[in-house]
């Protein structure tokens, strides 16, 4: 596989747990896995390219747990996610976001539509041994968004903002 790059950089945003002390802790990733790095294997920071796929993120998690039963509205306001800024430095990460970028993984057209964790985990592991810093891909939440998961090997490109820290009604568009 010949991967195709974009050079991404600047301010991210990772949607975390009140409850989380390093949001940039990768270890939960590690264990049970994400999109981009299989179970047990190796971790990956997700982060967000915006606000708005962010809220998609947060959104799509809310109902993952408990389905549409349960709106951020009916959650304590303690309780509802924070936000956390990041500034990527500057790098080429892989694409899986350009037509080509994603034919060059071997991803179908429409990724990520009907492209699930199973297709882009040893996609994933291929580009991890081969000493990639990450990729940058479509949003499964947000049509048009990006996103990018950043190697825990290539952790140091991310750093979190000094009191980039947003509780819910701070960040969330709508909801306070």
């Amino acid at each position: 596989m010949k991967p195709a790059h974009l050079k991404r950089g600047g301010t991210y945003y990772r949607v975390c747990d009140p409850s989380w002390r390093d949001p940039a802790d990768t270890s939960f990733s590690r264990r049970y896995g994400g999109r981009w790095n299989p179970p047990g294997a190796f971790g990956a920071l997700y982060l967000n390219a915006d606000i708005a796929v962010a809220a998609a993120n947060a959104r799509r998690s809310l109902a993952s747990a408990f389905g549409d039963a349960v709106a951020f509205a009916d959650i304590r306001p303690e309780r509802r996610p924070d936000l956390q800024l990041f500034t990527v430095a500057t790098h080429a990460f892989v694409d899986a976001i350009t037509p080509d970028g994603i034919a060059a993984l071997g991803l179908p057209a429409a990724y990520p539509d009907g492209c699930g964790h199973d297709v882009c985990r040893p996609i994933a592991r291929e580009l991890h041994d081969a000493g990639e810093a990450g990729i940058a891909a479509r949003s499964a939440a947000l049509a048009h968004g990006e996103e990018l998961a950043i190697f825990d090997t290539h952790a140091s490109l991310a750093r979190r903002q000094r009191n980039g820290r947003r509780k819910f009604a701070a960040w969330y568009p709508g909801l306070a």
